[in-house]
């Protein structure tokens, strides 16, 4: 299992053309709140630093953004635009810790 999540993370450090300094953070308008104060329970050390890259190959037609080497975990509300009804939805991108599609499969369906 810790060679997969390896290999993920090789393969998306590998095919990203860019990286930006820093942690994700949600566009304006949106609030980010840490999962844990601290450390996560039972948390190991990650490989590197947090870090955000733009993948050079297409998924479904477009470049998706991965966040990687997450050991702050957060989540991020996204307000309803129109009347709020009370109704939530729980949006979790793929990857695991090792490497989120943060915009394939998390922020592209909350906007």
């Amino acid at each position: 299992m810790k060679l997969l999540i390896f290999a993920l993370w090789a393969m998306v450090v590998a095919c990203g053309d860019s990286a930006l300094a820093g942690v994700w953070q949600p566009i304006a308008g949106h609030t980010q709140i840490p999962i844990w104060h601290g450390a996560a329970p039972d948390s190991r050390p990650v490989p590197a630093p947090e870090s955000v890259v733009t993948t050079s190959h297409l998924v479904a037609g477009r470049h998706y953004m991965a966040v990687l080497n997450v050991s702050r975990p957060t989540m991020t509300v996204y307000a309803p635009r129109a009347k709020n009804n009370g109704a939530a939805v729980v949006v979790l991108p793929g990857g695991g810790f090792a490497a989120l599609a943060i915009d394939l499969e998390g922020t592209e369906a909350c906007d």
